[in-house]
């Protein structure tokens, strides 16, 4: 049977080694989170490129559609005006019905 001290020696050497394991999953547990954040921040990254590309995009559409828009209404100015009474005319109509 081992004696006292020799237990105690045992059980000092059984923590020590417990300290370790705990002191190195911390670090794998570290450099885990580490490279999630990272790779969370590589992400947020490429949507953000991703929103302003669509963002671009919408706002270069936008533009055409309005230079469109102007070079028709220079186009026709009558056509445009009479379209735009007709239009002036239906929504005052429909105004006028309670």
């Amino acid at each position: 049977m081992a004696t006292k001290e020799e237990l105690e020696a045992q059980l000092e050497i059984a923590r020590k080694d417990i300290q370790t394991l705990a002191t190195m999953a911390g670090g794998t547990v570290r450099e885990q989170l580490h490279g999630g954040m990272e790779q969370a921040q590589g992400k947020v990254g490429e949507l953000s490129e991703e929103a302003r590309a669509v963002y671009d995009s919408a706002r270069a559409e936008g533009a055409r559609l309005r230079r469109v828009t102007e070079e028709h209404i220079r186009e026709n100015p009558f056509g445009t005006m009479g379209i735009a009474f007709v239009i002036g005319m239906v929504v005052a109509g429909l105004l006028g019905r309670k």
